[in-house]
């Protein structure tokens, strides 16, 4: 077995290079991530270890500590603040009878459009 040293404790590794980490590293790892506001990946790459393995290191801490993982809502409400209103989109529609064409809003009221095809019709 092949052995370092991080942070001054004894870390061995297996032949088939599978790290045995103890839990004093482990202990060290997670009051830097969760305790100092160091970045897990920061932590991660001084022990040479991958960040998944860290972040497993703080849920478990977080758990045996009674702390559930997402104590906080998954999806922040998103407000969209505007001094000018929305532009709403409108259509434009088509009505050709016989050689006669009529563009008008698709959100005009049925009397008006009433109106307007019988004028059409008597043009």
């Amino acid at each position: 077995m092949a052995e370092r040293t991080i942070w001054g404790i004894s870390v061995e590794t297996s032949p088939l290079g599978r790290v045995s980490w103890p839990n004093e590293i482990k202990r060290i790892a997670v009051e830097r991530v969760l305790e100092m506001g160091e970045r897990i990946a920061m932590v991660a790459m001084e022990l040479d270890a991958h960040e998944n393995l860290v972040r497993k290191w703080c849920i478990a801490a977080r758990r045996s500590r009674g702390e559930t993982v997402a104590q906080q809502p998954r999806f922040a409400p998103v407000m969209i603040a505007s001094d000018q209103p929305l532009a709403s989109t409108v259509m434009i529609c088509k009505l050709t009878i016989e050689n006669a064409t009529l563009e008008f809003p698709s959100n005009i009221a049925e009397d008006d459009l009433a109106r307007l095809v019988r004028g059409l019709r008597g043009a």
